[in-house]
């Protein structure tokens, strides 16, 4: 397996959007247009026309365990490490939140879904598709909850932000046209065709764009910690579930690895910037793996592929 000939386009699609966004070919409002239709239209069709026609057979929902309980104790330990080693936020609680937020959080649908694609195959999507489900869900629901007074916690909004999310309406709603076996008409199938084949190279395009406007401005210390949970530690926990205790096949394993060696996403600083915590030290977390993953997920993907022999 070539590594390098399988991820090169990707992160050249990725540099293009950076050039074209620092060399104010784009600017941020142009960016957030076109991130509002690729998140709200292109990759809910894609992801609602795939799995709706995925073959969901060989699903194995331990996937859950082997992947989430490995992201829950990373997400303790970041917590813990500004909880009681930060300077200036020290048991701050909220602050220590966002903070694990940060450490933890893949940008899956950018980075992990199109590099699985891309290297393993279609096959893997059901996989993605679990992982995907639940993650955002989850690790918001968590931090939102330890970052705000729970008398104060506006429930509502809540459930209303996570729940009527487009990307998970159309997971949902593509697991339940798979599993009662309804065949999509050929009209809306080929139109959500159309509609998400953009979805990944705009995903990658607006990954590179919207770097161009975050900077690293202090708390190096703390964004290189970070960096170390998220795109080494993570993925080492996972691979140790996945193969050693689940024992689940090589595709599987693979694909739950490098979606949790993705970089930290962007939410992660919409999640700092709501709360008021740490805005600096996630923008920087977000551009600092997300350069280092340029060079991480091959690496984890050479050394798999050496291993598992592909």
């Amino acid at each position: 397996m070539n590594t390098f000939t399988l991820i090169s386009p990707l992160i050249i699609v990725g540099f293009i959007g950076f050039l074209l966004a620092k060399s104010g070919w784009f600017n941020k409002d142009q960016v957030n247009t076109l991130t509002r239709f690729t998140f709200n239209v292109a990759i809910p069709a894609f992801l609602f026309q795939q799995l709706a026609n995925a073959d969901m057979s060989t699903i194995d929902l331990n996937i859950y365990s082997a992947f989430y309980l490995p992201l829950l104790l990373v997400y303790g330990l970041a917590l813990a490490i500004n909880y009681y080693f930060h300077k200036h936020l020290n048991h701050d609680l909220p602050a220590s939140a966002v903070y694990a937020f940060g450490a933890g959080y893949s940008n899956n649908v950018i980075v992990g879904m199109p590099i699985a694609l891309m290297v393993l195959g279609e096959q893997v999507l059901p996989t993605i598709f679990l992982v995907v489900s639940l993650h955002s869900a989850l690790l918001i629901g968590i931090t939102s909850v330890l970052a705000v007074n729970i008398a104060q916690f506006n429930w509502p909004i809540f459930l209303k932000q996570t729940f009527f999310n487009p990307l998970l309406i159309a997971i949902t709603g593509g697991f339940v046209i798979n599993l009662m076996a309804i065949e999509l008409p050929v009209i809306i199938n080929n139109s959500l065709l159309l509609l998400g084949k953009p979805a990944i190279t705009l995903a990658l395009f607006l990954l590179g764009a919207s770097l161009a406007f975050y900077r690293i401005r202090s708390e190096v210390r703390f964004i290189i910690t970070a960096s170390v949970l998220k795109l080494l530690l993570l993925p080492s926990l996972i691979l140790i579930t996945s193969h050693y205790i689940f024992h689940f096949p090589t595709l599987t394993t693979m694909t739950l690895v490098i979606l949790s060696a993705s970089p930290a996403g962007v939410n992660a600083y919409l999640i700092a910037k709501q709360h008021a915590k740490h805005q600096e030290t996630i923008a920087g977390i977000v551009v600092v793996t997300t350069l280092i993953s340029t060079v991480s997920i091959p690496l984890w993907i050479w050394g798999l592929s050496s291993v598992f022999s592909l």
